[in-house]
């Protein structure tokens, strides 16, 4: 970057040769995101209805409209409904069973986005009186399994 002074104020020129600032910066997490939101989808869909209550969410949710169908690591053609049925398969192998939640084909529930150490975000799904979280695992890029805690109930 280049400043020079004329008059009462400085002038400032943006380096573009590549060693300023990188115009085309992409976060190294933003296919974990995508991912993320996917499963938010996939498991609102067990749910009658589900009401987002975090802005964590809806900052899921515009990595996932970057997605356009590209080609991932392994020459695989991604797409967002492809990534939602990613998710439906290991919802059925790692959560379904593994949860309480009595008529939950019909209960509305909220759902929020808790960001952990690391970057990624746990997702909670409750009714206010069961509730359960989410932590996909992802392992080069790629989810792995999902990771499923009851939280505990609460009494009428």
């Amino acid at each position: 970057m280049e400043k020079k002074m004329i008059g009462n104020y400085r002038e400032v020129s943006l380096d573009t040769n590549g060693k300023g600032c990188d115009r085309h910066y992409k976060n190294p997490l933003t296919k974990t995101y995508q991912y993320e939101y996917a499963l938010y989808l996939a498991v609102s869909e067990l749910f009658g209805s589900v009401r987002p209550v975090s802005m964590s969410l809806e900052s899921l949710k515009l990595y996932y409209y970057e997605l356009h169908i590209s080609k991932d690591g392994g020459g695989k053609a991604m797409s967002r409904e492809g990534l939602v049925s990613e998710m439906r398969k290991l919802i059925n192998r790692d959560v379904i069973g593994n949860i309480i939640f009595p008529m939950m084909d019909v209960c509305a529930a909220e759902a929020m986005a808790v960001p952990d150490e690391d970057g990624t975000h746990r997702l909670i799904f409750s009714d206010g009186i069961y509730g359960f979280s989410l932590k996909l695992m992802i392992n080069s890029g790629h989810p792995t399994g999902i990771e499923s805690v009851l939280l505990p109930s609460k009494k009428i």
